[in-house]
């Protein structure tokens, strides 16, 4: 079988058109080497296929069989593992770093001062149970550290409700982000069906999956059709071109990521320190109260009544100085005897100097010390998860950049490279077109 005169030119061209697209996406790289996601793409050229000349096969050229993003599988599965558990330490270290703000520990607003404050208070009374600038000075300092009880409490119960707030928000950002998926899927596979590979569109659908991964822990499978099937905590959000609308009971199980976090925290760690709390609260309360009773005051010989009023029972909220109280501080049963009798002298200050003695009571001091250490290591643990993950996650981040990520100095060395390329096609063509000039214009004239 003949070769054709034009076979050549043919050759040529398909160079020049081969180099011309790979210079585009050369060119494409480049523009893009900023864009958040973007995955370097490269020409993939191939010889074409060999034309028998019955005495061997020649070469036919070059051709563009695809534009492929360079992109390792293995390192996104990292990635997003790594981007989960971030996602789960800031979300624990943000609420957590709350709880620690609202108990001011160490500090002079702290509660572990006010009721150091409050203890001494007893003391004082006891030395000079007839001061009424001590018993002002008891009921000034039992009402800070009430108030202190109350604060922190109401401060761990509007975490609580913020971080609900929170899980509702983010749940609402996971349906979005899965919308979008469902849509991209739409017309990536709608490409493939035609042949065709949507690079971009494909970068656009792995920022999403990053994204989501750092919401919840996340699972993806890609479809023969180009789709991507999507589960995040158990729940199938995307299946094919249909996202489904997510609802917390839909994730069976959610372990990591920020709405990990924000349904553990809500659910189990902020109640937790709210009920500690609360008991330390009751007990104080129930304590001083106990052994307030036993007592009489120094002016009527009454019975002590209620010194610290609260609400909610075995789960108080609020911590208040008894009213009675804090209208008559001569109704502090500071005496352990009714007045007047053999040993029960007005000045008598045995029952002030009981109450004192609770200070260091296990269920009372040693309990909020307790729940404090156990806040700021669980805080502390938090930020150590944080600062752990940020390092992993920059690493993954980098080795895979260094794998997708666009390399100015790399994509100029292509542009020469594509660029002589076509210089070299084109010479050839060139050349080619002026020998078949040559050869139709001149062949068969006489005198030549």
């Amino acid at each position: 079988m003949g070769i054709s005169a034009f076979m050549g030119i043919e050759t040529a061209l398909r160079g020049i058109l081969a180099q011309q697209q790979a210079l585009d996406i050369t060119a494409h790289n480049i523009g893009n080497a900023g864009t958040v996601g973007y995955t370097r793409q490269k020409a993939d050229l191939v010889a074409t296929a060999p034309f028998d000349t019955g005495k061997g096969l020649l070469g036919t050229g070059v051709d563009l069989a695809s534009y492929q993003r360079v992109r390792d599988s293995f390192l996104d599965i990292q990635l997003r593992a790594q981007t989960m558990r971030s996602g789960y330490s800031e979300a624990r270290q943000g609420a957590l770093s709350q709880v620690e703000g609202a108990l001011a520990e160490p500090g002079d607003n702290g509660l572990n001062t006010l009721l150091n404050r409050y203890w001494s208070s007893w003391q004082d009374v006891a030395n000079a149970p007839e001061n009424m600038a001590t018993r002002q000075a008891l009921i000034q300092n039992a009402s800070s550290v009430a108030a202190g009880f109350s604060s922190v409490a109401t401060q761990i119960g509007v975490i609580t409700t913020q971080t609900g707030l929170a899980v509702t928000g983010t749940l609402a950002q996971v349906n979005s982000i899965g919308d979008k998926i469902a849509k991209l899927n739409t017309t990536i596979a709608s490409q493939k069906a035609l042949g065709n590979t949507s690079n971009d569109l494909l970068d656009q659908r792995d920022v999403l999956i990053d994204q989501l991964g750092r919401l919840g822990n996340t699972s993806w499978t890609e479809q023969p059709s180009g789709a991507v099937d999507v589960t995040i905590g158990g729940g199938a959000l995307v299946s094919g071109v249909t996202a489904a609308t997510l609802v917390g009971a839909d994730l069976t199980s959610l372990t990591s990521g920020k709405l990990a976090a924000l349904v553990e925290l809500r659910d189990t760690t902020l109640p937790g320190y709210l009920t500690n709390l609360n008991a330390v609260t009751k007990q104080l309360a129930d304590k001083v109260n106990a052994q307030h009773a036993l007592g009489y005051d120094i002016s009527t010989g009454a019975a002590g009544g209620p010194f610290f009023t609260y609400t909610g029972g075995s789960e108080a909220t609020t911590l208040a100085v008894s009213g009675a109280i804090a209208a008559d501080p001569l109704r502090i049963a500071t005496s352990d005897t009714l007045p007047g009798s053999a040993s029960g002298k007005a000045g008598n200050s045995g029952n002030a100097i009981a109450i004192a003695a609770l200070r260091g009571d296990t269920a009372i001091d040693g309990a909020y010390v307790q729940l404090v250490t156990t806040i700021g290591s669980d805080s502390q643990e938090a930020a150590r998860e944080v600062a752990n993950a940020a390092t992993l996650t920059s690493a993954l981040e980098n080795r895979r950049q260094s794998v997708s990520g666009v390399s100015l100095d790399e994509e100029m060395t292509n542009l020469i490279k594509f660029q002589r390329g076509f210089q070299a096609s084109s010479r050839a063509l060139n050349v080619l077109d002026d020998m078949l000039d040559l050869i139709i214009t001149r062949t068969g004239r006489a005198g030549l």
